[in-house]
This record gives structure tokens, C-alpha cells and sequence, in this order.
């Protein structure tokens, strides 16, 4: 950090946010994200009876749930670098709560 003091927004500018909010909000939600990762875990010897599927299908589905953030971390990365980091952290928060909603709002009968 520098020593210069901190500067009160100017009228019509809004105030860049502090340092320690942004970086508790991304450990957050790294700390969320990789929670959802590890939740599917315990559920593995349980997905086809659970799904219905062959226990082959409910690998794929495993598989799909590391996949996915595999190929779309370093996609994000660079619409970050196109776009503005700001802009494609929120997407990708606005994304991740609107499928926790999605799924918590599931209708959770399976058979």
C-alpha cells in the first residue's frame, strides 16, 4: 500500500470499494464454490439409484461437474482480461446464485 492519503470521492465520481471487502468477498466465494465441488462426493455411490441411470451415466455426471469449471476458468480468464475482471467476477457470481437458486428451488421427488 502507498502512504498518500486517501482522497474523498469527488462529487459525481463513486468511491473505488476498500481492498479488504473486495478480497473477503473473493475468498468467500472461492471457499463457496469449492464447497459446491466437494458436495457432490459423498454422493457418488448413491447417483444411480438416485438419478435412475446406470452407474456409467452418473460418472459422466461427475465428470461433467469438473469439467465444466475446468474449461470455463481459463475462458472467464480471458473475457476478463477483453472485458474488465470486475465485470466477469460478477457474471460468473450472478451465475453460480442464480444455479444454487435454481437447484434449491428443484422439485427434489425422484421416483
Amino acid at each position: 500500500m502507498s502512504d498518500a492519503p486517501i482522497q474523498p470521492a469527488q462529487e459525481g465520481k463513486v468511491a473505488a470499494p476498500r481492498a479488504s471487502a473486495v478480497v473477503a468477498v473473493l475468498a468467500f466465494a472461492g471457499i463457496v464454490v469449492s464447497l459446491m465441488q466437494t458436495l457432490v462426493i459423498p454422493l457418488v455411490p448413491q447417483l444411480p439409484d438416485l438419478l435412475n441411470a446406470s452407474p456409467s451415466d452418473t460418472a459422466r455426471a461427475v465428470t461433467a461437474t469438473l469439467l465444466a469449471p475446468a474449461v470455463a476458468t481459463p475462458v472467464i480468464g480471458r473475457l476478463g482480461d477483453m472485458y474488465g475482471k470486475r465485470r466477469m467476477l460478477l457474471i460468473s457470481l450472478v451465475l453460480l446464485t442464480a444455479g444454487s437458486v435454481v437447484c434449491a428451488l428443484a422439485d427434489s421427488s425422484y421416483r
